[in-house]
């Protein structure tokens, strides 16, 4: 494949889409299931803050009281659940925001929503409805990016598959040459017909003309479009460094 080197971008995008929406994925779909069913099935208790701590990105926690909002604050306390005489109340712990993390002091006596099979997944009632619908929307993102890799990677495809034999690319434009071989008009040898794929369009000055400020809507006719890009009849010299191409739209009549 000739134009092999220009995958990369391409491959580069698609990973980058990929790994962005599967990081997503990762991280926050566990919290999302928790929360749907904390939605579903949680209950309603009593609970004691035991400690506060600020989680790292090691995972390691910092019981400190100088934070920023930017930190995760990270709230553990032991739920008041139904239980046998003697058993130690169930520990759980939630993010919670720096205004809350602030006011709460151990000892603190708040009301948790947190699930009967496993009360280690809490939260606070207030923010429940709140988060849900964040982490519903990360993971909505995360689908987003995952469909627009997709769908960028079958553009891909077929940008890149090679015609079938017998079936050219059809062009937008044709320069219209009788038959035979059109001629470098430097070296007199033979060029090479192909095409111009544009897109962004090409700009054209006269010698006395200002360079401006040349963008896709200044081009030349026929060298720009935002849906199907231009393909343009065009021969060349790799000797030389010499292409002559067709713009507009339609062919050339032959003289």
């Amino acid at each position: 494949m000739k134009n092999i080197s220009e995958l990369i971008v391409p491959i580069f995008v698609i990973l980058l889409l990929s790994g962005v929406a599967i990081g997503a994925v990762y991280a926050y779909s566990g919290d999302y299931l928790d929360h749907e069913r904390l939605y579903d099935e949680g209950k309603e208790a009593v609970a004691v803050v035991i400690m506060k701590a600020v989680e790292k990105e090691d995972g390691e926690l910092s019981r400190s009281s100088v934070t920023n909002p930017y930190d995760i604050h990270r709230v553990f306390v032991d739920i008041d659940t139904p239980r046998p005489e003697g058993e130690e109340p169930p520990e759980c712990s939630f993010t919670v925001s720096k205004l809350t993390y602030d006011v709460l002091v151990r000892r603190d006596k708040i009301v948790v929503t947190y699930l009967p099979s496993d009360p280690s997944v809490c939260t606070l009632p207030d923010s429940l409805s709140a988060t849900r619908t964040i982490l519903l929307s990360m993971m909505g993102v995360a689908g987003t990016l995952l469909l627009l890799a997709a769908g960028f990677t079958v553009h891909v495809y077929r940008s890149f598959r090679k015609p079938a034999p017998g079936n050219p690319v059809a062009l937008t434009t044709d320069l219209g040459l009788p038959p035979g071989k059109l001629h470098c008009p430097r070296c007199g040898a033979e060029m090479t017909e192909g095409y111009i794929p544009a897109s962004a369009g090409i700009p054209w000055r006269d010698r006395d003309d200002p360079v401006g400020m040349p963008t896709m809507t200044s081009g030349l006719p026929g060298t720009s479009s935002l849906l199907k890009r231009p393909k343009l009849h065009a021969y060349r010299c790799p000797a030389c460094s010499i292409v002559t191409f067709k713009y507009g739209t339609g062919a050339t009549p032959p003289k």
